[in-house]
């Protein structure tokens, strides 16, 4: 007879990969959602950016807290905080998250403001965004990609755990 044996250790591992899917999996997208609505649809780019700021403020920040959270415990129970990918990650989920507060949230804010006074002041006519909307837009097209890396890096650095 084959026994199951988890461990409250493994149920934390657990949480902590969902975690890391549900805060940081969809932020994958947000680029294509911006670039197809700005394209197809430019008039529902307030309603992608509002929703983009609502994910941020929760998924992302919750699961980020339960990253860390998690993560401390883990180390706690069976690691080092002297270990390399320890260290990463606790680095790399308080980047990721003073981003999310410091730069994303401001950052989308602007853009959403600027979208909005475009879209107005196009009127019924077709919607032409400005270089207000574009610095903001082109501003997280940049920093992006480098939030994106640290949390494909930090994923290989907890599975490799190198230098350890």
């Amino acid at each position: 007879m084959t026994t199951l044996a988890v461990t409250f250790y493994d149920v934390v591992v657990w949480l902590h990969i969902s975690a890391v899917v549900v805060a940081f999996g969809v932020t994958f997208g947000y680029g294509a959602y911006i670039a197809l609505a700005a394209r197809k649809h430019p008039r529902s780019i307030p309603a992608v950016l509002e929703a983009q700021t609502m994910i941020n403020r929760t998924m992302v920040t919750i699961g980020g807290l339960l990253i860390l959270v998690t993560g401390i415990y883990l180390a706690a129970d069976r690691w080092d905080f002297a270990d390399f990918f320890v260290g990463w990650g606790i680095i790399a989920i308080i980047v990721l998250l003073g981003l999310v507060h410091g730069f994303f949230v401001p950052n989308d804010r602007r853009a959403l403001e600027a979208a909005k006074h475009d879209i107005e002041a196009a009127g019924d006519g077709p919607v032409t965004f400005g270089k207000r909307f574009q610095r903001a837009s082109m501003a997280g097209a940049r920093v992006g990609p480098i939030a994106g890396l640290i949390v494909i890096v930090t994923i290989y650095v907890m599975t490799a755990k190198p230098f350890l």
